[in-house]
């Protein structure tokens, strides 16, 4: 979707994901903190004008970082090598589609 974009109401989401209205009403309210979509009384929902792709990614590489920190922790404490678990990274990055 590109900025600007308006969003299937959350009756209709709903419907079509076979899902409560409260869940997508939920997933919206997040989106809306998150500032990705904006909500306008009586028009419904569109892609946020202001969205910043790399913010995005910025919060998703750190979000990869914090749970690469707890696998490091975890490797470490059960006598994982570095070449053990770059190996097994390796290994999982291509088996993984």
């Amino acid at each position: 979707m590109k900025t600007g974009d308006s969003l299937p109401s959350v009756r209709k989401l709903s419907k079509s994901l076979s899902v409560s209205t409260l869940s997508v009403q939920r997933a919206y309210t997040e989106l809306q903190k998150e500032k990705i979509i904006e909500s306008v009384e009586g028009k419904g929902s569109f892609v946020a004008e202001g969205l910043n792709k790399s913010s995005l990614k910025d919060d998703l590489l750190h979000e990869v970082e914090e749970e690469t920190k707890k696998t490091i922790m975890t490797a470490k404490q059960n006598g994982v090598e570095l070449s053990e678990l770059q190996e097994l990274i390796a290994i999982l990055w291509y088996e993984i589609n």
